[in-house]
């Protein structure tokens, strides 16, 4: 798989500035894009030569505007990926522009049916094409401006009421030795923001996104630097969320993503400490701690990070049976001086047990999900015999190896990246549930298949795919097409090919004409073409009741002959990059 061409010199954009990402493998139309934008200083351009990756570049790289190739690869999937981005929040309002050719009246309707913000023929003059981009993208600029002004503004119209509020209720209370001390008017304010936040929050689905806010809002209305929420697993506190002002700050690098660190349950940390025993601690300087304090302050954070932790409170995220789930720590209190630490007082601490309780409603909310999630996997498991508890695991865990490696070629890190980690890893645990409406007769044959029952047993992908039809999550699309797409073929020789979720074949509303055969190329969603090697690399090594396990070397070797054929060419050469973390995965979920 090609890696997307970039200029070195703007790989990173800053935020707000004017990014576009061409959709195109057509090497000689990106080439006179960019030199096209290359006038202007003020664009980065970036270039995706597979439609079926472009949603996920899009989510990374936070582009402007996107300029779609609606030759590339069928009509078909560049509408399919317009109608994906305008599904997707953080995509919603971001501008394409489509380009394709003269004379086709209908395929420019459907393109605007689509949700495209643009259509030119192919090659447009190329100051139409600059002005057109550039008013596309300085528009997106705008909206964006507008909402964090919204915004900035909304908060400060909060602050402004809040402290109005305070002002009149200082001025109508009795005497000054009855009136209400200033920690509680802040308090009573600060409850109210929480109240709207509450409020807001309810509006938002996506975990991810939830617990962030929640982190976010914590830190501001406590004034706190920097913050963690910790997910207890067993004896020990992982590193979920963590957000760090300085040292995220313009000038420094970016604060390192700490999600596969943990500390013990323990008194060695002030977190391990608060989820041991359920009480808060608060701390006015970790390096200067009283004696005999029954906890102590892990300082491996400060040492790996270079940052200088002073003010620390950690509070038990507790559910309704008074089980600790977690841990929300805020750290470095700003003080009343521009750059001196303050230290967190009773009404921070009470906010931040608000927060945590906020943290512990979404955990739970997620808890109930995935409980769900295992009970569909046991399903499948129970019904069809090959699918096993440790296979499924490996093919989740080879997924996320290839995903890791391709993302990491692109230079794709950060919570965006993660979030559609977390999605893969899950859709890949669920690839075959619609096997639970198929027949015992044809699941637990112990022979191959006749041609009939070959075709009731491909059915298994449209009957799981129906089963996230209904629901508008970011996890239920992406579900929804690994589930129904994971046995699609590179070379299009694959199924179910090009039907909605009841199994009629879709007519393609560029021209109106049924397509038959498979999915091909990327057309086939990503996520569906890494689960498909995934799943037929560990089928070929495991025990089945048809064959016996072939080695490592066999199965590599199926693999390199079908590269190009049955499997996306660039994650047969990823997955042959990448035997020791594969072999990894199976060494640790082994008993088929």
């Amino acid at each position: 798989m090609p890696v997307p061409t970039t200029d070195p010199s703007q790989a990173l954009p800053a935020p707000n500035a004017s990014v576009v990402l061409v959709v195109s493998a057509d090497e000689s139309l990106v080439a006179r894009i960019r030199a096209t934008m290359a006038p202007d200083r003020g664009i980065a351009v970036h270039a995706s030569p597979s439609i079926g990756d472009a949603e996920i570049e899009a989510l990374e790289l936070h582009p402007t505007v996107v300029v779609l190739d609606l030759d590339l690869r069928g009509r078909t999937p560049a509408l399919d990926l317009i109608r994906r981005l305008r599904n997707r929040t953080e995509t919603a309002a971001l501008p394409v522009l489509a380009l394709g050719s003269a004379g086709e009246s209908q395929l420019r309707a459907a393109v605007f049916d689509a949700g495209a913000s643009d259509y030119v023929e192919k090659m447009p003059d190329p100051i139409e094409l600059r002005a057109r981009i550039r008013g596309l993208s300085d528009g997106f600029n705008v909206l964006e401006e507008r909402n964090e002004a919204l915004a900035a503004m909304g908060r400060l119209q909060r602050q402004l009421r809040d402290a109005v509020r305070d002002a009149d209720e200082a001025r109508a209370a009795a005497p000054p030795a009855a009136a209400a001390p200033p920690e509680a008017r802040t308090w009573q304010s600060r409850v109210e923001s929480l109240t709207r936040l509450g409020m807001e929050l309810s509006r938002i689905h996506d975990f991810h996104l939830l617990m962030e806010r929640i982190l976010s809002e914590a830190r501001g209305l406590t004034g706190a630097d920097a913050g963690t929420i910790y997910t207890r697993e067993g004896d020990a506190l992982r590193f979920a969320f963590s957000q760090n002002d300085t040292l995220e700050a313009p000038g420094r690098h970016s604060s390192t993503r700490f999600s596969s660190l943990v500390v013990p349950v323990s008194p060695q940390s002030i977190a391990g400490y608060c989820a041991m025993t359920g009480a808060s601690v608060n701390v006015a300087d970790a390096y200067a701690m009283e004696p005999g304090a029954p906890y102590q302050f892990d300082r491996s954070y400060d040492a790996m990070t270079g940052y200088r932790t002073t003010s620390v409170v950690a509070v038990p995220m507790r559910d309704s049976s008074d089980v600790v789930l977690g841990v929300l720590q805020l750290l470095n209190a700003r003080g009343p001086e521009e750059g001196v630490p303050g230290r967190f007082g009773a009404v921070d601490e009470r906010l931040a047990e608000h927060f945590a309780s906020m943290a512990t409603v979404v955990l739970e909310r997620a808890q109930v999900t995935e409980r769900v999630i295992l009970r569909m996997i046991r399903m499948a498991e129970v019904r069809d015999p090959a699918e096993t508890g440790p296979h499924i695991e490996r093919v989740a865990g080879y997924s996320c190896v290839l995903f890791d490696e391709w993302a990491r070629r692109r230079g794709f890190t950060g919570p965006g990246f993660e979030r559609q980690r977390d999605r893969l890893r899950i859709a890949a645990k669920l690839h075959d549930v619609g096997k639970i409406g198929i027949s015992d007769v044809i699941l637990k044959k112990p022979g191959r298949l006749d041609a009939d029952e070959l075709r009731q047993m491909q059915q298994h992908t449209v009957i799981g795919a129906r089963l996230f039809a209904d629901s508008p999550t970011q996890f239920d699309e992406t579900a929804r097409e690994v589930v129904l797409n994971h046995h699609e073929r590179w070379d299009g020789a694959g199924y179910p090919g090009h039907v909605d979720l009841d199994g009629r074949p879709i007519v393609d509303p560029a021209t109106g004409v049924v397509r038959t055969g498979g999915k091909r190329g990327e057309e086939i969603p990503l996520f569906a073409r890494i689960v498909c090697i995934a799943d037929v690399f560990d089928a070929l090594t495991s025990r089945r009741a048809y064959k016996e396990a072939w080695s490592e070397e066999q199965a590599l070797e199926y693999v390199r002959a079908e590269r190009g054929r049955q499997f996306d060419p660039g994650l047969v050469d990823i997955l042959l990059s990448q035997l020791d973390a594969l072999r990894a995965v199976r060494s640790a979920h082994t008993g088929d």
